[in-house]
């Protein structure tokens, strides 16, 4: 049976006032502008059943448009109970479990909602993220390398000096060709883009800047990205 508009109605209004600093995006969507991303959490409804998880999510605003932007995430994280589970919360029993997952969120959480993110924090949350499985059992895959690609992108948002430097680190990685290959990309024209994307800057800025303009976009809270 179909869980209740009103029901879920209230979930997403109990997490919204557990944290203020997030907007509401789509129905189970909550999130904030920061420099060149966006953050916030997600309550993604398991399949199959009436029960939801909350997520920890990342998204680039540096893409075409907002649709392209908003198509992944380059983090997701899920939160762990204090016996280190999954959380799976039904939403009629949400009330229930509200509270210690609230808690759970809070200390979990990588990133701040409240205040100005330093690109060393995010740089150091995505360094984090990318040594968490799946993706830390090929360090050198494609997977790897848009992660690293999202953390070049977020440096330069502050300036081609911070990107050159995340640069000089991909430079020296030894890339897993094959598997770039197998997900049909040259590893050569990978990095020639990212060189191409850095003396481009202003390009660069100017699309995150339109995309920031998208109507649902422009009215969310904001905190700056910090040198």
């Amino acid at each position: 049976m179909a869980i209740d508009k009103e029901v879920k109605k209230k979930v997403i209004e109990d997490w919204q006032n557990a944290f203020p600093q997030l907007a509401l995006y789509a129905q189970d969507k909550l999130y904030k502008v920061v420099g060149a991303t966006l953050i916030g959490l997600e309550l993604i409804k398991l399949p199959r059943t009436e029960e939801y998880r909350p997520h920890f999510v990342v998204y680039p605003l540096w893409k075409k448009d907002v649709k392209a932007s908003l198509d992944f995430p380059f983090i997701l994280k899920e939160y762990s109970s204090k016996k280190g589970l999954q959380y799976s919360i039904p939403y009629e029993r949400h009330s229930t479990f509200f509270s210690d997952v609230i808690e759970s969120v809070k200390k979990q959480t990588p990133l701040p909602f409240d205040n100005n993110i330093s690109l060393k924090k995010i740089v150091s949350v995505i360094d984090e993220h990318s040594k968490t499985p799946p993706l830390s059992a090929a360090p050198n895959s494609y997977l790897q390398a848009t992660l690293q690609e999202a953390k070049l992108k977020t440096a330069l948002f502050i300036g081609v000096t911070e990107a050159q430097s995340v640069l000089e680190q991909i430079n020296k990685r030894n890339w897993d060709t094959n598997h770039f290959k197998a997900c049909g990309v040259d590893v050569n024209e990978w990095l020639q883009s990212l060189r191409t994307t850095i003396s481009n800057r202003d390009e660069f800025l100017k699309q995150i800047e339109a995309n920031k303009q998208n109507r649902k976009i422009s009215q969310l809270k904001s905190s700056e990205l910090t040198a």
